[in-house]
């Protein structure tokens, strides 16, 4: 037990050490996002979608923890991408995910590459177990986080249909966004008018339903997560600060 902790708090400072140092001085808060996770009318998890910019990038985190008396089945998430905005795509170069349970801890760190020549790279530290994983040069590569950004542009502009290409925790898994339809539902703005997207991972039985607020810039205000047919969560936007 002490040495996994061990690990879990040299693993974090090594990674984020100088992140956390560069954010205390100049990271600008954009956008702030709450969401409540449920299942069944009982809520389990909160997760925390923020968005900073820091010298000329745009960072992407994405924090989620079990909440209520689901606290003592611990289970904290940390999310973060570094990107920039080229010729109004998303342009990703860092992703990284942590997971820390109560005894269990896991690490992921992508360093993309956009240079033909070079390799991208996944670092990964799973209960003291490391291994680094190349991947090949890919055009217009996305992360985890860095596609939904992307997917969102897309949307504003009627782009519906998108296949992306994504390195997904040391993988390279496909993408496919789809529009399902339109609708309107309750939310922290009052009846809100959405448009519906579903999300399909290639190869993978779980899949996504996203309702984007069609007059509030195509904010994400209810997420369903499907395993086959069978609902496994939904997560509602309860708090804002932009």
């Amino acid at each position: 037990m002490m040495k996994i902790l061990f690990n879990i708090i040299f693993m974090t400072s090594f990674t984020f050490s100088f992140l956390n140092a560069e954010n205390a001085f100049s990271q600008k808060l954009v956008s702030k996002h709450t969401y409540t996770i449920s299942k069944g009318n009982i809520e389990f998890a909160t997760t925390i979608n923020s968005l900073y910019q820091s010298r000329g990038k745009l960072i992407f985190e994405v924090n989620s923890s079990t909440s209520g008396i689901f606290k003592l089945k611990k289970d904290i998430r940390k999310e973060r991408s570094i990107f920039e905005i080229l010729d109004s795509k998303v342009v990703s170069s860092e992703y990284t995910f942590s997971r820390q349970k109560k005894d269990e801890y896991e690490m992921y760190l992508t360093k993309i590459s956009r240079d033909k020549s070079k390799e991208s790279s996944t670092f990964i530290d799973k209960n003291n177990k490391k291994e680094t994983i190349h991947h090949p040069y890919i055009k217009n590569i996305q992360d985890r986080l860095s596609v939904q950004l992307d997917y969102k542009n897309k949307l504003k502009i009627g782009q519906y249909a998108q296949v992306y290409t994504v390195l997904d925790k040391g993988r390279v898994r496909e993408y496919t966004y789809t529009v399902e339809s339109l609708d309107t539902i309750n939310t922290i703005f009052g009846e809100t008018k959405c448009i519906v997207v579903k999300r399909v991972i290639k190869d993978n039985k779980r899949s996504t339903l996203t309702w984007y607020a069609i007059d509030k810039d195509f904010i994400p205000v209810m997420i369903k997560q499907y395993r086959k047919k069978n609902l496994q969560f939904t997560a509602e936007l309860n708090k804002i600060n932009d």
